[in-house]
């Protein structure tokens, strides 16, 4: 009995070793786990304080994630990335950003307070760092005959030709960049240098510029209907790329000997019908004469210093300025934003084979083109300008 009983006793203290071994190895291979789960990359007790002062933040965890993939590895420095502000945070009220100099993480913790673990964790987002879309564009100038300057006193850079590569993918539409705008106002006195759009198929073919007849666009019923109607149809976040322009609504007369530079003065001066206003702010309005003037780039018998000393009145006499003309549509009449001053209810238009004349405000047979000057701060993201891989756009 004796001998039986110390074989029990020996199995049972194996018995209990293997139990108490295996249980360590769980609690060991979870404490592993949860450890290398909750960050990517680890650094403890290495904290650069801005400012104030702190508790113990305990161990500091950084979880890298780059174009939304967690990773083990930063961005070099040359790679194009940056830290984006917006997404990255951390833990414990700490926050987190990135010194470009060192290129490293700087962590304030100014605001820290305990929470329930003792451990703070910075989780950063990096994302390329896009060119600014007028800066994209100006790059291309050099390089480009589709781009020139307009040589006037705010020396715009625009596009030009009969098809160029200005296509950009705006609210999942084609829209066409019209060109790169210096000093715009974004209605709070500010100037800034913007890129100007163009819806490509027409919002409407046929609409009124106004149905009371009166050439006034703050009151203008199309004004209404962009503004409202069309722009609560624009999704996010393209709605959230247009910001307040001020929009010029010179007119003039003198329509039939106006060249395209004549035009550009017209709708920045102050001719208009008695007690009209001579700017508006807001967000959508229409193109200028002026635009499809300077949009030329002429053609084999008819050049584009020509066509720009041709009065727009008479294009319909030089095929190669309008036909080489990107903004020009076959067979469409076409909206323009500018009033004829002489009158309360005349408002200029392209004519169909080309030419700049004015037509009753009241009637519904032109078609409609919205424009807008996207926000100053909006990137091109991708894309190489063509209709079948046109302009890629974010913030």
């Amino acid at each position: 009995m004796k001998l039986k009983l110390e074989k029990f006793k020996e199995k049972e203290k194996k018995r209990k070793f293997i139990i108490i071994f295996t249980v360590c190895c769980i609690l060991l291979l979870a404490g592993v786990f949860l450890y290398t789960s909750f960050a990517v990359l680890t650094e403890e007790k290495q904290f650069n304080v801005i400012n104030g002062t702190y508790q113990d933040p305990g161990d500091l965890y950084f979880a890298v994630y780059v174009d939304g993939e967690i990773t083990n590895t930063i961005p070099s420095k040359d790679s194009g990335y940056t830290l984006d502000m917006k997404k990255s945070s951390c833990t414990n009220g700490a926050t987190v950003s990135w010194d470009n100099d060192s290129w490293s993480a700087v962590v304030n913790f100014s605001n820290y307070s305990a929470g329930n673990m003792s451990r703070t964790k910075c989780t950063m987002y990096f994302k390329v760092d896009y060119p600014l879309a007028t800066d994209h564009i100006i790059s291309l100038a050099k390089d480009s005959s589709e781009l020139v300057y307009d040589e006037t006193s705010d020396n715009n850079l625009r596009y030009i030709g009969a098809d160029p590569s200005n296509y950009v993918s705006f609210n999942g539409e084609l829209w066409r960049i019209i060109g790169v705008f210096n000093n715009i106002d974004n209605g709070s006195d500010t100037k800034e240098t913007r890129l100007k759009i163009i819806k490509d198929e027409p919002y409407s073919t046929g609409m009124a510029w106004d149905t009371d007849n009166i050439n006034d666009w703050t009151t203008a019923s199309l004004q209404e209907e962009l503004n409202t109607t069309y722009l609560n149809s624009i999704q996010s976040p393209y709605k959230e790329m247009i910001s307040n322009a001020k929009w010029n609504l010179g007119g003039t007369a003198n329509y039939k000997t106006a060249l395209a530079s004549d035009w550009y003065g017209y709708e920045r001066g102050t001719t208009v019908y008695s007690g009209s206003p001579t700017e508006w702010t807001g967000q959508i309005g229409l193109m200028y004469p002026s635009d499809y003037g300077y949009a030329t780039s002429g053609g084999s018998s008819v050049n584009r210093a020509s066509c720009l000393a041709k009065e727009l009145y008479n294009w319909d006499s030089v095929s190669d300025c309008y036909n080489n003309d990107w903004l020009y549509k076959s067979g469409t009449y076409q909206w323009t934003l500018t009033p004829r001053s002489g009158s309360s209810n005349l408002v200029f238009f392209v004519y169909y084979d080309g030419y700049v004349n004015s037509n009753s405000a009241l009637n519904a047979s032109n078609a409609v083109s919205p424009a807008l000057y996207l926000s100053s701060n909006v990137k091109i993201s991708g894309g190489t300008g063509t209709s079948s891989d046109p302009y890629q756009l974010s913030l």
